[in-house]
């Protein structure tokens, strides 16, 4: 074996030992990951049974110190407007089998913002805007 044989197969068993995480590791790395939001405030809903229903749609109330959330459900999408108005924009990740799937909508200088398509299952909402922490709601459904 000459010398550059021995230093390719000397690198290719440290990348392959590199690849081979602990499972301490990785269940540290996704427990660290859970905290990247404890700064942002938790939204609830302040409406007495969680959902009023109007006709066929879903309207929710959310509240988190001085930020209010109004939110509703209509056929193809969420739809609502944060209170104080001003621009940011909110995201909604979904907890479909424990991967989660987000999509992001901005919202405007008055507040309104539209997400599609609707959620299928659980979901949740973050809002970031320029002043202020960012507001993580509860976990709904439709």
């Amino acid at each position: 074996m000459t010398g550059d044989d021995r230093l390719l197969a000397d690198l290719g068993a440290a990348v392959t030992e590199a690849a081979r995480v602990p499972e301490s590791f990785r269940a540290a790395g996704r427990a660290a990951f859970a905290w990247r939001s404890v700064d942002a405030e938790l939204a609830t809903i302040t409406e007495p049974a969680a959902a009023l229903m109007r006709g066929s749609e879903r309207v929710w109330t959310l509240r988190a110190g001085d930020v209010t959330i109004e939110l509703e459900a209509t056929e193809d999408a969420l739809v609502g407007q944060v209170a104080p108005p001003g621009p940011g924009s909110i995201e909604l990740t979904t907890r479909d089998g424990g991967t989660g799937t987000a999509l992001t909508a901005p919202v405007d200088e008055l507040g309104w913002f539209a997400l599609r398509p609707l959620p299928a299952g659980l979901f949740r909402l973050r809002l970031t805007r320029s002043i202020g922490s960012p507001v993580v709601t509860e976990w709904l459904t439709l």
